[in-house]
């Protein structure tokens, strides 16, 4: 097989019949639109605004998305490990239009849940604030009246911190002017550790000044902390907060896990999100007149008589389906048996071959295989691989990238097979005895060892390399030759092969006694060369 032939559609149909034409091609997912061009000679014909509703349903569709991450985490699914290899859950034209009438109100749940989340989100932040302002107060717990307190109209408080473990006598001491001179003031310390003190002064207003200096000495800062209430009223206050925050975070996550049965209504708003917005982006590229619209694209020929006879049955329209002009630019479609098939997504992954290529899938995917069992090369290994990977297409029954990943690895699993048993290792063993019936039967090299003979592995891995270049040089002569560039599949690639050939003959020299070999094969070479530097750039225009 190779790529799929595509013909250009254009559909003119009544505007009435607009809305279902695009959802009758959006289900059947076989038309790729192109973007109406509209000049200036074509009066009267517009196109579809919908960028503000495709960012609607975006947005839309974001919200349903983090909703179900809130679900996943409040309230996990029970799922398997093979779960995620299953295909997608189908479900009827009934159940579609019932969620579809629903959709208003499960977006809407979905922004509930979003809400609900964010609540939790805040109360927590709450929560571990009221929990570390209660820490902090701890060593103030004794101290009978608030942090800010200065003092009475006759006195004067100092509350703060000194460095260093003190006592009392020790800051008494230290509060005198000088030794024979007490200040008469009332001391407290409140809190004592090697690191910090805490302390409470409470002096008459006259005495201000004294210990104002004096404290300055010592190293006194005000508390971190300035409370309005004693601090062991704040600590009881911050604590019943924090209990009622805790309560009402059950109660939240309690009503985000009793929603867990929405999973399914939200996976369905996802999918009915995009494909609405699809949908929207689709109807930019129509054209439209005050009865008509106009779809123009691409579909693949076997497609395009089907299609047209299903919609010349609903609808009053007009179908033309005609080839692709020279200049157009049709989209590439592969259609390949296995084992080729299993590697359309890795040529989809890097770039696409335009109209004049060949589809590279089923030449290349020999190499690939080859190459895969050959760097791994562990029998064992590849029979685990092989085996699983057959399991999960035959039980559970994968679609899309999934299906083509496990028919993939499975085939790069047979090839690790062969080339294991070629070089007799299994499960690392490069050679393993097994006992059965009390003979001993010897797995070894089919062909022969690596681990004895590398330079062998290296010769090999010479000559595969060598041929998958040849192979591929091969169909650059054939799409240069099928598209009338003769003289360029010879210059290009034909020259090419003449200096391979060449230096095969040169090297086979040394292995057979054929007289002048080696300078036949020196002739060839350097004429393949030669041919090379004359017709390489002749694209480029000359020196004037």
């Amino acid at each position: 097989m190779a790529k799929v032939s595509m013909k250009h559609i254009e559909i003119i149909a009544l505007l009435t019949d607009g809305k279902s034409v695009v959802e009758l091609l959006q289900r059947r997912g076989i038309v790729d639109l192109t973007q109406y061009e509209n000049t200036e000679q074509q009066k009267g014909i517009d196109t579809f605004d919908t960028s503000q509703s495709i960012q609607l349903f975006e947005r839309n569709s974001t919200t349903v998305q983090q909703s179900l991450a809130i679900l996943d985490e409040y309230a996990p699914e029970k799922k398997s490990l093979l779960t995620s290899f299953e295909p997608r859950t189908p479900i009827s034209t009934q159940e579609f239009e019932e969620l579809a009438e629903k959709a208003d109100q499960i977006i809407h749940n979905a922004y509930e849940l979003q809400r609900i989340h964010q609540k939790i989100s805040e109360n927590r932040a709450n929560l571990k604030a009221r929990i570390q302002y209660a820490e902090s107060l701890e060593s103030w717990r004794t101290l009978e009246v608030a942090t800010k307190f200065k003092g009475t109209a006759l006195t004067t408080a100092f509350i703060g911190t000194l460095p260093g473990e003190w006592d009392r006598e020790q800051l008494l001491e230290s509060l005198k002017p000088d030794p024979n001179t007490d200040i008469p003031a009332e001391v407290e310390i409140v809190f004592s550790f090697r690191e910090q003190s805490g302390i409470f002064i409470l002096c008459h207003q006259d005495y201000k000044q004294l210990c104002t200096q004096a404290l300055r000495k010592i190293g006194f800062a005000q508390p971190l902390i300035l409370t309005d209430k004693p601090p062991s009223d704040l600590i009881e206050e911050y604590r019943r907060t924090a209990d009622e925050l805790e309560q009402e975070i059950k109660r939240l996550t309690s009503h985000i896990q009793n929603r867990a049965d929405m999973r399914r209504q939200l996976l369905f708003a996802l999918d009915y999100l995009s494909m609405r917005a699809d949908k929207y982006r689709a109807l930019q590229d129509i054209a439209i007149t005050r009865q008509t619209m106009i779809i123009k694209g691409y579909i693949p020929a076997e497609s395009a008589d089907p299609l047209a006879q299903e919609l010349n049955e609903k609808y009053i329209l007009n179908v033309t389906v005609t080839e692709p002009d020279e200049e157009d630019d049709p989209p590439v479609a592969f259609k390949n048996s296995m084992p080729a098939a299993a590697l359309e997504d890795i040529t989809s992954s890097y770039n696409m071959p335009s109209k004049t290529d060949v589809d590279p899938n089923p030449v290349m995917s020999f190499f690939y295989y080859l190459f895969f069992g050959l760097m791994l090369s562990d029998a064992g290994y590849g029979v685990l691989m092989a085996l699983a990977c057959g399991l999960i297409l035959k039980f559970k029954k994968p679609e899309g990238n999934m299906k083509r990943n496990m028919q993939k690895f499975m085939l790069c699993g047979l090839s690790t097979v062969f080339w294991g048993s070629l070089f007799g290792s299994w499960f690392g063993s490069f050679v393993l005895k097994v006992g059965l019936f009390g003979q001993e039967i010897s797995l070894s090299p089919l062909w022969f060892d690596p681990v004895a003979d590398p330079m062998k592995l290296l010769i090999l891995s010479f000559v595969l390399g060598f041929v998958q270049i040849v192979v591929g040089l091969g169909v650059k002569f054939y799409m240069l030759w099928s598209n009338g560039d003769r003289l360029g599949a010879i210059f290009d690639i034909g020259f090419w092969w003449v200096v391979f050939a060449g230096i095969v003959m040169v090297l086979a020299s040394s292995m057979v006694s054929v007289p002048s070999l080696d300078t036949v094969g020196v002739v060839v070479a350097v004429t393949g060369a030669a041919g090379l530097l004359l017709t390489q750039g002749r694209s480029s225009p000359s020196i004037p």
